[in-house]
């Protein structure tokens, strides 16, 4: 990492008040034990070590230093930074320190010399521990300077995580342009993850696990940086200081927003790198898809997470549920999002998931989700929902479904599903069911699917534990799904019989790991995805890649129109959801429109297709049929 060290400008990098008095708390009892200001101290260097931890922790020491960040009220402590004619020159060791206070504040502030004695010690657990002095035996006022110790600029991401540690605690000026990664956690606990390669994918998206999975998860690493505005409540901040303007509709910060004038104070807490902001960022908000993705026309087929969609007793009542909404108010809410994007894509057939599990009958959920598509499409019948061949579809609480067009589209033959092992309590069970296109009669089958996610590790389950490879968890349960549901087409098991099979749903893998690469291995066509144009139906922890897929068969394959992601959930902030818990009235009139943004955590997906009429049957001509004469010249030689 490049860093100019000192920058002509001076940096205010803190808020709160100041107060020239000081106050003593107590007896300092270090080597250079003295209340006495610019008597010898310890250099801060000395104490932060050029090592992930400090090299005297445990002992006693005695800083001198200049407050420039006041943290008090949110995270129990200032930070204090060594002057210029303090400082070792050496760019491995941080020139700041985090200094924790107990009890009564003290009366100090922004742009104060302060003499500290304490304990250091490691804060946090594991690797990602911040440098402190603790148990305070003295904190005393020295003088008040006019200007800060000048910053450190950062020109690039640095070469490995590590180096950020030589930063800890210290100011900082970020010069490139960052990227938004994340904003799950910034009205919960005003967090926003950065990073400053651009946006970062789950390694197994881009590439097979091995060395380049592992070299892609290092940059991620090396390349981020959570914003945080030094709150540890975990509730809605009135004010987020940092931001230019609060979050609503109309400043949605969305993954791929680009961040500029990152100054501020960089820390580390909680497993990761954080920058405190003291100057409001400058934003540039990624644009929402204005529509839905343009393909040609043919036959659509849509893939949407509806995220838990569970409608009570279906009259209203029977709130709470197990899951979604927790009132027939967020039900309403809910529904009216779903079908505002259901209505959007316009599609033939929609695969839906996470649906309540409660069977087919009037007031069932995928009932409802029908009907009231057929209200808001104003078409009483235009569209239709597949029954299982059970009353439920297996013992989850949730399962998969599907919406059809009875005018473009009939049923052929009943639907089926696989309920053998391993779809008999891992994964929710996979639903199959042939179409026949009404114009032409070409066949072809869909297989809605939804399987274990990466999350809640087996203790003693070995081959379903992560293996740090960035598969996760659950990965060898992945493959016993892909393995069995393809054995299981082999059999063709609606007695379609026609190849034409499309397996699509919510996979809970990446394209490249194990469970997609034994799809492909069989034929299978992952589309919309091609290696130099990765996509993304999901992020997690910053991380974007896509859990969902259509896979179609190589006859199929060759019939594809266009594949496109339909970005309006993976990229928003969860507080666009229909939810109300947590939120004032305020809040809620920023944040919630009945609009398809943030209608769930997945992204839809959208295929059309081009489907072959069946081949004409062959004229079948009896045996004793008399032979025919060829015409004159029509045959023979000549």
């Amino acid at each position: 990492m490049r860093i100019a060290a000192w920058l002509s400008l001076p940096l205010v990098l803190a808020l709160g008040a100041c107060d020239r008095d000081g106050s003593l708390l107590g007896t300092s009892s270090s080597g250079n034990a003295s209340n006495v200001c610019g008597a010898p101290a310890d250099l801060i260097s000395s104490v932060q070590g050029a090592a992930d931890t400090s090299p005297i922790v445990g002992q006693l020491a005695t800083i001198e230093a200049v407050v420039i960040a006041d943290a008090i009220d949110g995270l129990g402590g200032v930070f204090v930074q060594e002057q210029q004619a303090d400082r070792d020159g050496d760019p491995m060791t941080s020139e700041g320190l985090f200094v924790q206070v107990d009890g009564a504040r003290p009366k100090i502030g922004r742009g104060d010399v302060v003499r500290v004695s304490g304990r250091v010690a490691e804060l946090g657990e594991g690797g990602g521990t911040l440098t402190a002095l603790v148990e305070l035996s003295s904190l005393q006022f020295c003088e008040k300077v006019d200007e800060l110790p000048q910053p450190s600029l950062i020109e690039e991401a640095p070469l490995t995580v590590g180096d950020w540690e030589a930063l800890e605690a210290m100011g900082v000026i970020i010069e490139p342009t960052a990227t938004v990664l994340d904003n799950s956690a910034l009205l919960s606990r005003g967090e926003l993850a950065i990073g400053l390669l651009g946006r970062q994918w789950a390694p197994t998206e881009r590439f097979a696990p091995g060395a380049e999975a592992r070299a892609l998860a290092e940059d991620n690493a090396r390349a981020r940086l959570l914003l945080d505005d030094t709150s540890i409540a975990n509730k809605v901040p009135e004010r987020i200081a940092y931001l230019p303007s609060a979050p609503s509709v109309d400043a949605t910060y969305r993954v791929g927003s680009e961040v500029r004038n990152l100054v501020g104070v960089l820390d580390q807490r909680l497993g990761s790198y954080r920058l405190h902001p003291s100057e409001r960022i400058e934003v540039v908000h990624a644009p929402r898809p204005e529509g839905t993705p343009e393909l040609p026309p043919g036959v659509r087929v849509a893939s949407f997470n509806v995220l838990n969609f569970f409608n009570g007793d279906g009259k209203g009542g029977g709130f709470p549920t197990e899951r979604g909404a927790s009132s027939a108010d967020e039900l309403e809410r809910q529904r009216a999002k779903i079908l505002s994007a259901l209505k959007a894509m316009d599609a033939d057939v929609y695969v839906l998931l996470e649906l309540e599990n409660d069977g087919y009958e009037k007031r069932s959920a995928i009932e409802e989700l029908s009907s009231r598509l057929n209200q808001v499409r104003g078409r009483r019948s235009e569209y239709d929902y597949v029954r299982g061949p059970s009353e439920r579809l297996g013992n989850d609480e949730i399962s998969v479904g599907m919406l059809y067009r009875p005018g473009k589209l009939r049923l052929a033959g009943a639907a089926a599903s696989l309920t053998e092992p391993p779809f008999d309590g891992r994964h929710r069970v996979p639903l199959a069911q042939t179409f026949e296109v009404i114009k032409t009669e070409a066949r072809f089958t869909v297989i809605a699917n939804h399987w274990k996610s990466k999350g809640g590790c087996p203790q003693a389950d070995s081959a379903n534990q992560a293996q740090r490879d960035g598969q996760a968890c659950w990965n060898g349960a992945r493959v016993e799904a892909a393995r069995a549901l393809l054995e299981w087409l082999q059999t063709d098991p609606t007695a379609s019989g026609d190849a034409d099979f499309l397996i699509v749903g919510d996979l809970n893998s990446y394209s490249q790991e194990d469970p997609i690469r034994l799809l492909a291995q069989a034929g299978y066509a992952n589309l919309g995805h091609r290696p130099s144009h990765p996509e993304y139906s999901f992020v997690f922890q910053g991380l974007s890649g896509s859990l969902d897929h259509a896979l179609a068969s190589p006859s199929l394959a060759s019939q594809v129109l266009g594949a496109a992601v339909w970005h309006i959930n993976a990229d928003e902030m969860p507080d666009f959801d229909y939810n109300r818990e947590g939120r004032t009235k305020a809040l809620d009139a920023r944040m919630f429109r009945s609009s398809p943004f943030r209608s769930s955590d997945h992204d839809p997906l959208i295929v059309s297709f081009d489907l072959d009429p069946p081949a004409p049957e062959p004229e079948v001509v009896p045996e004793d049929a008399p032979a025919v004469a060829p015409e004159d010249g029509a045959a023979g030689g000549g």
